[in-house]
């Protein structure tokens, strides 16, 4: 059970929290955890998730290429629920069954295509080494641009705040939800 109640537009919740909620639904068509968690702060919930919205719909990156850097923004994180609803839309986007292993396996990039691999290397150096390479970042650079390399750098560094949120408040995916592979022992 989740530390805290997904709030609603009602008498439970502050003015804020409900404006917040209003935003959201009047700009998506559903109010997911954990933009609806972050409505408890007010403005900034309809904030984050309209910058989850412009990331996840509005740049230059294809679908598939937005659901490989959001499964390896979650992945990094290790955090289930937000996995278990992105590797379904990646799929259905026309990503790889190989890629998302890879991605959660930490599995060598070999075998996949090269934007594939770019992608999962580019966040992997990101968000687990905690230092890019000139070499990697010079390719993503080179193969998405100024735009799209900061747009994979955006959509990460979202994904990894939405991820801290949803520990924050425990918020678990399902028992028969698609979980993460347990990290190799150090």
């Amino acid at each position: 059970m989740p530390r805290l109640p997904i709030p609603t537009d009602s008498d439970a919740f502050s003015e804020a929290t409900r404006g917040a909620m209003r935003h959201i639904f009047a700009t998506r068509t559903t109010v997911p955890p954990p933009s609806s968690y972050l409505t408890y702060a007010g403005k900034a919930g309809g904030l984050l998730s309209d910058l989850v919205e412009h990331l996840r719909y509005h740049t230059t990156l294809t679908q598939e290429q937005t659901e490989l850097a959001v499964c390896t923004a979650v992945r990094a994180a290790d955090v289930d629920y937000i996995w278990n609803a992105h590797v379904k839309l990646g799929l259905a986007a026309g990503g790889r069954e190989e890629a998302f292993h890879a991605i959660d396996t930490f599995a060598p990039l070999d075998d996949l295509t090269p934007d594939e691999a770019l992608i999962i290397r580019y966040g992997r150096e990101l968000l687990e080494d905690k230092n890019v390479t000139d070499e990697t970042f010079e390719a993503v650079k080179a193969r998405f641009g100024e735009t799209g390399l900061m747009e994979l750098t955006a959509l990460m560094g979202v994904y990894t705040v939405n991820a801290m949120i949803l520990r924050a408040v425990d918020h678990k995916a399902a028992p028969d939800a698609r979980h993460l592979t347990p990290r190799p022992a150090k």
